[in-house]
């Protein structure tokens, strides 16, 4: 799962517009997945969260949105990657990680 609609930034001298969401275990990275069936770009939606996406970057870094956001960002005990305890969810179906009940940045 990329987060997209940041502002981009210069990495090791290239140029990122997005961000690969990964969870962290004892044993390292793992990334966070779209279920099989997810069409590259489809949007992940939180239910009980309604709104659209920011279409400004600009404004995304003046309310500070990652950083509000990422200290409720985890995987459950079945490994599904969640905020506030929802599950990240295509019209496919949930997103998942293969590290169970840990952080995700």
């Amino acid at each position: 799962v990329v987060l997209c609609n940041l502002g981009s930034k210069k990495l090791g001298g290239v140029e990122s517009q997005g961000m690969v969401l990964c969870a962290k275990g004892e044993g390292g990275l793992c990334f966070v997945t779209p279920p099989d069936g997810s069409a590259p770009g489809a949007r992940v939606r939180f239910e009980g969260f309604a709104g659209e996406p920011e279409q400004n970057p600009k404004k995304l870094a003046k309310k500070k949105a990652w950083e509000t956001c990422m200290p409720d960002l985890a995987t459950d005990a079945e490994g599904v990657a969640c905020y506030k305890g929802v599950a990240f969810a295509t019209a496919e179906g949930k997103c998942t990680a293969a590290v169970r009940g840990a952080p995700i940045s």
